[in-house]
């Protein structure tokens, strides 16, 4: 048995079937570049998506050429039993048998992005900060493409920052080989010849991203502020802050007081909104605050869409009830 033990079967190189692993990823690029140039939300989802395929293969690759000689885990063990058991081991293999991935932790990377993002972070591969936003990215395209959740004006900035992000990523990824041959007629495409393709044609101003994002986190939390208001005069707060206690303690008194109870951090969101506009020095620079806002933001939105849709059913009732309906 051979003591090299390849994380993955594929690699980088041509599969037996002589699939072209690099030629559709620029199929890939190309359409993202064709939507992102469309200009309208739904465009903007279906490159948010592929974009977000696009970072977990070649993260994927990343981790597989990391791990592709790696020592088998059968020879990994028996150097690390004649270690334990008082063996002398010099530097190099220790190095070797305490960084080494076990089973566990590759099938907890095959099957999950941020445990791959750790890896890279842990080898040098990804910046902390580039980690956080990658992992946060991924979790805005769950919400934009399992949930639907993801706010509409938002789409276009993260698929800006996305293809940003994405083209470092390509850009310092080194394979194990490159393909070589194909099973087409189409043109041979390398890892290098795919970088600044994503960013081709498109002005990555910082700080016209700082604006934008700035911009809709200060929506964002407006529309917090006027649910936390409208919460406050349905309670009856008095001076004191405290409700009226004639109210009955239901449903709906609950989440009129989960809003009330975030008055205080109100002030607070929207400086970070409005100080989003100074973060100009880099895209992780920028966008580690902005998700640091919207993850607050985003654990009292549900109570403020709720309360919208409440009160708009309230007024249409009362429209209905003047119409003699």
């Amino acid at each position: 048995m051979s003591p090299i033990q390849p994380f993955a079967s594929d690699w980088d190189r041509v599969t037996f079937q002589q699939a072209e692993q690099w030629n559709w990823l620029a199929v890939e690029i190309a359409e993202i570049q064709r939507c992102s140039a469309a200009g309208d939300q739904a465009h903007d989802r279906l490159a948010l998506i592929l974009l977000d395929h696009l970072v977990e293969v070649v993260i994927g690759r990343e981790v597989n050429a990391r791990l592709a000689f790696q020592i088998a885990d059968s020879v990994i063990e028996e150097m690390r039993e004649f270690r334990d058991s008082g063996g002398e081991i010099d530097e190099q293999l220790n190095q070797l048998i305490d960084q080494h991935v076990g089973p566990d932790r590759r099938q907890a990377m095959d099957d999950h992005l941020h445990e791959k993002t750790k890896f890279l972070m842990q080898r040098g591969v990804l910046t902390a900060q580039e980690r956080e936003v990658l992992d946060r990215l991924h979790q805005y395209r769950n919400a934009a493409y399992h949930r639907d959740t993801l706010e509409t004006d938002l789409v276009s900035d993260l698929v800006l920052a996305f293809r940003v992000l994405a083209d470092e990523l390509i850009s310092r990824h080194k394979p194990i080989a490159w393909t070589m041959a194909s099973s087409g007629s189409s043109a041979i495409v390398t890892p290098q010849q795919l970088r600044g393709r994503l960013t081709a044609g498109v002005d990555v101003d910082v700080k016209q991203m700082a604006r934008r994002f700035r911009d809709h986190a200060v929506t964002r939390v407006q529309g917090v502020a006027a649910a936390v208001s409208a919460a406050q005069r349905l309670l009856g707060i008095d001076d004191s802050g405290k409700a009226d206690a004639t109210l009955p303690d239901d449903d709906m008194a609950r989440l009129l007081n989960d809003l009330h109870g975030v008055a205080k951090l109100v002030p607070s969101w929207t400086r970070q909104a409005e100080g989003l506009r100074s973060k100009t020095s880099s895209l992780t620079g920028l966008m580690i605050p902005f998700i640091n806002l919207d993850r607050a933001l985003s654990r009292i939105e549900p109570s403020v869409r709720r309360l919208d849709m409440i009160m708009d059913w309230w007024e249409q009732s009362r429209i209905e009830e003047l119409r003699g309906k």
